[in-house]
């Protein structure tokens, strides 16, 4: 049940760090039609250099790699604190993209006096961006399949991003997917719905803060829906590697009461 927060956590991601700026430009990257100038160059609303043409700097484009591990930690009176490893890898060529992630709890149950009953599903998603006026689209569809050791059916997903660029360093975002769930021998889980609203604003060009609304539905018949407040932070140290961090507050009775992530990226492009 709590695992789909750590999976709706790494699907925001892409939402929560909207405004990307990976050559540091100036330009943010959904327009920045020359992804690799130099850090020092001029360029113009298009974020290319005023002395290279648009043709060249697109001839040995090859794509862009992020990579990036983490970890989540999840406190509550009520529940066993429970620990996360999460691994998450995405490719993304112009407006295509492909990503794929694994979260693994490293918590000790005292029910199995280790961590064997831990999922170890891997997520898959692809998603193309639309790039619109001052603003930017992106469907996405994915499914989870399920650890080999389980007899449940895998899960199903589709999601819509829509990210609105107030100015050059605050953009409003939304999320809303659906899930298909799939169902094992004894349960016939229930489909569900996400949401997420929130807003977030570039302080300078290496650090970006958000602060968001997550809704997340239930796959049991008899239980609420989750629901927290999210503060997302992203910090690049260069072109190459940045770090993120962000607190969720639980709103429900279902929800970890507190969940801490921390993240390590590298991006390559």
């Amino acid at each position: 049940m709590y695992y789909k927060t750590v999976f709706l956590t790494l699907l925001l991601s892409s939402s929560l760090f909207a405004f990307q700026d990976n050559d540091i430009d100036g330009v943010e990257d959904t327009i920045d039609r020359c992804s690799n100038t130099p850090f020092d160059a001029f360029v113009d609303k298009n974020g290319c250099a005023v002395n290279i043409s648009k043709k060249s700097s697109n001839s040995d484009y090859w794509g862009a790699v992020t990579l990036k591990v983490g970890s989540s930690i999840q406190r509550d009176d009520e529940y066993e604190d429970d620990e996360y490893v999460d691994l998450f890898a995405n490719y993304r060529y112009h407006n295509w993209d492909i990503s794929i992630s694994n979260s693994r709890s490293t918590t000790k149950s005292t029910l199995t006096e280790d961590n064997s009953d831990s999922d170890n599903d891997i997520y898959l998603m692809g998603g193309y961006s639309f790039p619109l006026a001052n603003a930017r689209l992106k469907l996405s569809a994915g499914t989870k399949m399920v650890d080999n050791s389980n007899s449940r059916d895998d899960d199903y997903f589709t999601g819509l991003n829509y990210d609105y660029f107030v100015n050059s360093k605050q953009d409003i975002f939304l999320y809303g997917g659906y899930t298909f769930s799939g169902d094992d021998d004894t349960i016939d889980y229930e489909d569900y719905s996400s949401f997420s609203i929130g807003t977030g604003y570039a302080v300078t060009p290496s650090f970006y803060s958000a602060v968001s609304y997550n809704y997340t539905g239930s796959n049991y018949p008899d239980e609420d829906a989750q629901e927290g407040l999210t503060w997302y932070n992203s910090y690049s140290f260069n072109k190459n590697i940045f770090a993120t961090a962000s607190y969720t507050y639980g709103l429900d009775d279902y929800s970890y009461d507190n969940t801490f992530r921390f993240g390590l990226g590298l991006y390559l492009q």
